[in-house]
């Protein structure tokens, strides 16, 4: 395979009709290939990298809106590419947030595919067109989900003006072409025929392997319909019989922590064997301009999932493995050259919801959160003005009260108009003596240090380093994130998995009454989920990642969970323990934890309208969620009304290529299925609150 992506590097700009003839054919220059050139082996593993990417990007994105994560920055009114995810977590997104994943899926991924398919069914290597079919299905109803209508039926034609198709036509062409899919991986390819395990990234040229994701895709694009009158539960029940069995059926891209110097392919924003998710998550830049990275954290509600479950007081095994850690109390030897003794602090997540224990408001309120601390190689004072800490603070004592809970032994010294804090050598602390800033070192930074960048240790140690202090960080070796399960440079990025086929079957059986069925599949999804955690921690573990290139040890968030700790969760509160129990809210609040990043948790989030609670009998789904509480709608406006399905964001809007570039037949379709709404134009800004065309409340 790596032979294979290295002369790949050459075609990523290839776009045109294709040709049967090979590289070496008389009249063709095998240094220069072309389009005509490109053989079906090739072009494959790079339209599967460029959905992935296209997916990884929208997944983070979206999982901004289900209260995943957020950044740091509180500027919500701006433009600003590295702070979309706080407008989308904020719940007031600007028309930037699907750049990106526009790019990827439609310059990198799509426009090769109709080459893809013609040279494959020239040589007769119907698998490859088959794999076409899969991810040309997968891309285009990805972004139907994501901005409801899109260029679809002359999108990857010759014509530069392309209407939009709305969403229910293109679910309708992806369907059909994912049944021809199937047709086509059910029967061997032509004798002579490049084999599908020379170029496929996924499956390993597994056509067994291919139906079932097929399968499962079809499972779950039937089971986004819940809200319409196309919904069919037996539909949905059939296409997960034939999808994914067991965690040996997932699909999935596996990666690795790429060293400086290896002959791995480099692309535009990445390398190819870094994590999808990394990538566009918690990529920790190089740049010598801190503030331009390791801006991304958790949200609260989010943490709370894992360390306090629907309020049960019940704490995750997974929590410790998809919660970042960061040294705290750090001891320094005499010379101050090296750490003797340290405790770990587990993030605790951004309050996006509410306002935390004696603030005034919430944090975004009075400034974006600090990204960056100073290492305190002395002690060090800072003086805190009281008129200051009285417009953050209900009252001084509850500002003296978290300073003494995040900087333990710091020196407090309360003076007629200031608090005077000294900072203790091994503190990591902000330099700026501004009091809102003092509790952000609770909010640890999930970046995860890539060896190509500038402060990754090695290819195992894949902890975030980054600091204004190299000598501290990579020198010392100062811990200041240990990342998360899905986001690490060799993370895997999940396809699709047998969890979310068995949380899928539990709320279809749910829905139709059988409860027991119901609870088989929800025990199962929760089993199988870890255990495709365990799977990859064994593996870490056997790397040697339990440990630090500096002898630290990391092994609460790299070592498997054990056992007995699983078996005591799935006793616990947590779990429901009888089908009489079982509530729709638990299996989808349980899915999602098991989904990670995937942006189908805002699809799911969708057709049960978030926290409103007004779907069917279910009640609220997603427990504890609230409105953001610093939600400007600066850039987009809402329904006042939780109940109403326009309180809440249900899609992106159109990308700026076709608002500003195919602005005609884009401002037509707009104003023709949308004026009914309120809609008078491409920018308006009430289009982020009309459903999609299978998310509407009946």
């Amino acid at each position: 395979m790596k032979k294979i992506l290295s002369i790949a590097l050459s075609l990523i700009l290839i776009f045109g009709a294709s040709s049967c003839e090979r590289w070496l054919d008389v009249n063709t220059d095998p240094n220069s290939p072309n389009s005509e050139s490109a053989t079906v082996e090739l072009r494959l593993p790079w339209i599967q990298y460029y959905y992935a990417f296209a997916w990884g990007n929208a997944s983070v994105r979206s999982n901004a809106i289900t209260q995943i994560f957020t950044t740091t920055n509180n500027n919500l009114g701006q433009f600003d590419a590295n702070n979309d995810a706080s407008k989308l977590a904020n719940w007031d997104p600007h028309q930037d947030v699907n750049l990106r994943t526009y790019q990827r899926w439609f310059t990198g991924a799509a426009c090769n595919i109709p080459d893809l398919i013609n040279r494959a069914q020239k040589e007769g290597a119907t698998h490859y067109e088959a794999a076409a079919l899969t991810i040309k299905s997968m891309g285009f109803i990805m972004m139907v989900d994501l901005m409801g209508d899109i260029p679809y039926s002359q999108a990857l034609t010759a014509d530069v003006s392309p209407a939009p198709d709305k969403g229910e036509d293109v679910y309708a062409g992806c369907l059909a072409d994912l049944e021809r899919a199937i047709e086509l991986f059910s029967e061997p390819q032509a004798q002579g025929a490049t084999l599908l395990s020379e170029g496929d990234a996924w499956c390993g040229g597994d056509a067994s392997k291919w139906l079932k994701l097929c399968y499962a895709l079809k499972a779950r694009w039937l089971g986004n319909l819940s809200k319409t009158d196309q919904y069919d539960p037996n539909a949905v029940l059939d296409a997960i019989s034939k999808a994914m069995q067991s965690n040996s059926d997932n699909v999935k891209m596996t990666h690795t922590n790429v060293p400086k110097g290896s002959d791995d392919p480099i692309l535009p924003g990445g390398t190819y064997g870094n994590s999808i998710i990394w990538s566009n998550v918690s990529h920790n830049a190089s740049s010598s301009s801190y503030d331009l990275a390791g801006n991304e954290r958790l949200n609260r509600w989010y943490v709370n999932l894992l360390t306090n479950f629907k309020e049960t007081g019940v704490e995750d095994p997974r929590a410790d493995k998809l919660l970042p850690h960061m040294m705290t109390n750090v001891v320094l030897n005499e010379n101050g050259t090296a750490i003797v003794d340290y405790e770990w602090r587990r993030d605790e997540g951004i309050n996006l919801q509410g306002i935390d224990e004696g603030w005034k408001k919430s944090r975004y309120e009075i400034s974006a959160i600090r990204s960056l601390f100073s290492f305190a190689d002395a002690d060090t004072k800072l003086s805190y003005d009281k008129e200051s800490i009285e417009q953050c603070y209900v009252s001084v004592d509850a500002f003296i009260a978290a300073v003494e809970k995040y900087y333990e032994g710091a020196v407090i010294e309360n003076t007629e108009s200031s608090i005077d804090v000294t900072y203790l050598a091994g503190m990591m602390y902000c330099n700026v003596a501004e009091p809102q800033y003092v509790e952000d070192i609770k909010y640890v930074s999930y970046a995860s240090d890539n060896v190509a960048d500038a402060w990754g240790l090695s290819a195992t140690d894949m902890s975030c380093y980054y600091s204004n202090s190299d000598a501290v960080t990579r020198g010392m070796g100062y811990v200041q994130g240990t990342s998360t399960f899905y986001a690490r440079p060799d993370s895997d990025t999940d396809i699709m998995t047998y969890t979310e086929m068995c949380f899928l079957k539990a709320e279809v059986l749910f829905r139709k009454g059988d409860k027991g069925g119901a609870y088989d599949a929800y025990i199962k999804g929760i089993k199988a989920h870890f255990d495709r955690m365990n799977d990859k921690l064994r593996y870490w573990e056997g790397l040697g990642c339990c440990t630090t290139e500096m002898g630290f040890d990391v092994s609460m968030t790299y070592a498997p969970m054990p056992q007995s700790e699983i078996d005591a969760y799935m006793r616990s509160e947590a779990v429901a323990q009888s089908a009489a129990e079982l509530t729709m809210s638990d299996i989808m609040m349980q899915k999602l934890i098991a989904m990670g990043y995937d942006y189908q948790n805002w699809n799911d989030m969708r057709r049960f309208n978030y926290y409103a609670g007004n779907i069917a009998d279910y009640g609220v789904i997603y427990t504890e969620m609230q409105e953001p509480v610093y939600r400007t709608c600066t850039n987009s406006e809402f329904d006042s009304n939780d109940q109403s399905d326009r309180f809440y964001v249900r899609r992106w809007q159109q990308c700026y290529y076709e608002t500003d570039f195919n602005t005609t037949e884009t401002l037509n379709f707009v104003l023709e299925n949308y004026g009914q709404y309120g809609v008078e134009g491409l920018y308006d800004n009430k289009i982020f609150s009309i459903p999609v065309w299978w998310d509407w409340t009946k």
